[in-house]
């Protein structure tokens, strides 16, 4: 197998998850597995796999041709139909996946399952928070503009849904935040750190040494999927990897803990005023 097409079991879980098992392209919701066979899905390439096919990117490695982020689920007709890469551009496919997962969660209701389950986040900042951060330096917070000013002046497109949609939730990590220090918890210091050092790694893998604020608005929503995904990384690959959450939840409690990294100033610039 071309090690572009070297899935892990967490990509392939994590695709197939937060498509909730259907195609996703708009309006098709055909099932991509049951219980004996996945033959009505495609695991397809937003950047091609191999040099020659659509929307082929050489900058890219071939582990980031087979990471989560590069990967679209969709049944083999609709497959087919977005090798034309007049209209089906990276941008638009990217804008696709995103959309049909947030549409996806809408339908599980994922805000009422955590009501349900308080001690999710929870769970996630103790996971996250077990990642070895002794080298890390904190930087000071400063929260002088509003979500849409951030996200403007970052010029974040994708994944603005993302951050208005869970911005909401803001507050309540800042209270959980709160009983974490009053209790003489360093789990809110290790979270900070670990997305501040994770958006550094991610500044050095999709910059090229050109971190002006030009090229990070040019990148934004690529630096801000990194990071996601390293988050995912850091949790798959800890000591205890005892949760028993969903990957839905799992992608819940990371997306809230990402927008309120964006919202600190751990993710992305902070603008020079609010309009």
């Amino acid at each position: 197998m071309s090690k572009s097409r070297d899935y892990t079991d967490k990509t392939i879980k994590r695709l197939f998850g937060l498509a909730r098992n259907k195609c996703s392209f708009p309006g098709c919701e055909k099932e991509m597995s049951d219980e004996t066979s996945a033959l009505h899905s495609n695991i397809c390439h937003i950047e091609a796999a191999e040099e020659g096919g659509q929307r082929w990117n050489s900058n890219m490695t071939d582990k980031q041709r087979a990471d989560y982020n590069n990967l679209i689920l969709l049944c083999p007709p609709h497959h087919g139909v977005t090798n034309d890469e007049s209209i089906y551009t990276v941008d638009v496919l990217q804008k696709m996946k995103k959309d049909h997962q947030l549409e996806m969660a809408k339908r599980i209701d994922i805000e009422k399952s955590f009501s349900k389950r308080p001690s999710l986040i929870t769970e996630v900042i103790n996971k996250i928070s077990t990642v070895d951060i002794d080298e890390l330096e904190s930087l000071p917070v400063k929260n002088s503009f509003s979500i849409e000013n951030k996200i403007s002046y970052n010029n974040v497109v994708l994944n603005k849904p993302l951050l208005r949609s869970y911005g909401v939730y803001q507050g309540k990590i800042n209270a959980l935040y709160s009983e974490l220090e009053r209790a003489g918890s360093p789990k809110k210091q290790a979270v900070l750190k670990i997305i501040h050092h994770f958006y550094l790694q991610s500044q050095g893998e999709y910059l090229n040494g050109d971190n002006t604020l030009t090229n990070i608005r040019k990148n934004a929503d690529k630096l801000i999927d990194a990071v996601c995904q390293k988050l995912h990384e850091a949790i798959d690959d800890s000591a205890n990897n005892d949760l028993s959450i969903t990957f839905e939840e799992l992608e819940f409690g990371i997306s809230i803990i990402v927008v309120d990294g964006f919202m600190r100033c751990k993710i992305l610039e902070e603008p020079a005023n609010d309009s």
